[in-house]
């Protein structure tokens, strides 16, 4: 438990490490490209045309009412799904660094926490877009994004550290965890309004913490305030994640670098 305690204390005495290894790892992949980051930006752009056009029709929901359903849930869902799918491979792909440098395993975790951070940045673009062409003022709900998102990115850090370590030692799991988030992106309400599904199946929604997590970010992108359900899903996710990662970087810590 020491070591553990130590590694908190030598991560938050690193926090321009860290910061600059999230920073870099966008400069890197994207060095000598036109737009940089604004690719993946511009990607969710054509998706959300696309699939507004196709979708609104399909569902019989206005245009304008859908588009302003489905942004926010894909810049909401581009991150969490980011986090997830990313922290299968964090420690492997620090390989070479973790068994030459004495780093703290947390500041791989920050680092690419810090990375997604900045992309959502970018990805907010289209939320002030979109708000420009159909002239919608900001509405004092958005503030609402600063706790959201600050209690989603607090529960990133411990899922990002417990799937990097479980993902370490059972190396199917990285395939198991994409496909698993590719049927999840169906079931979690993102394309569909919540309020289309039959109330039988009520239950997928209120027990996904997928969806909690989401809501955290798109009710504020959208203008409303999350629900109080909302905030005790991720105050619960946060106490009950940080435990076991806690127990179980402990007990792992010394055996990380013999499962690379």
């Amino acid at each position: 438990m020491n070591a553990v305690i130590s590694d908190i204390i030598r991560t938050t005495k690193l926090t321009e490490l860290w910061m600059h290894l999230g920073w870099s790892e966008v400069e890197r992949r994207y060095r000598r490209t036109l737009l940089g980051p604004l690719w993946h930006t511009l990607t969710i752009a054509v998706f959300i045309l696309s699939m507004g056009l196709i979708w609104a029709s399909v569902l019989n929901i206005d245009f304008r009412e859908f588009v302003f359903h489905l942004t926010p849930s894909l810049i909401a869902w581009s991150l969490i799904s980011s986090v997830i799918v990313e922290a299968t491979s964090v420690f492997l792909r620090a390989k070479q660094t973790v068994l030459t440098v004495n780093l703290p395993y947390p500041v791989l975790v920050l680092g690419l926490v810090w990375k997604l951070v900045i992309s959502f940045a970018h990805h907010l673009s289209l939320m002030v877009i979109l708000m420009v062409v159909y002239e919608t003022p900001p509405s004092f709900n958005q503030l609402f994004l600063i706790p959201g998102l600050a209690l989603v990115m607090l529960n990133s850090v411990w899922i990002v550290m417990l799937v990097g370590i479980i993902c370490l030692r059972f190396r199917d799991l990285q395939m198991f965890i994409s496909v698993a988030m590719n049927i999840a992106q169906f079931v979690t309400p993102v394309y569909w309004p919540v309020e289309r599904i039959a109330p039988s199946l009520g239950w997928v929604v209120q027990y996904n913490p997928l969806y909690h997590q989401l809501q955290l970010i798109r009710e504020p992108l959208a203008g409303r305030a999350p629900d109080i359900e909302n905030w005790l899903w991720g105050l619960s996710m946060l106490a009950v994640g940080l435990t076991i990662t806690a127990v179980t970087y402990t007990l792992s810590r010394k055996r990380l670098a013999y499962w690379f």
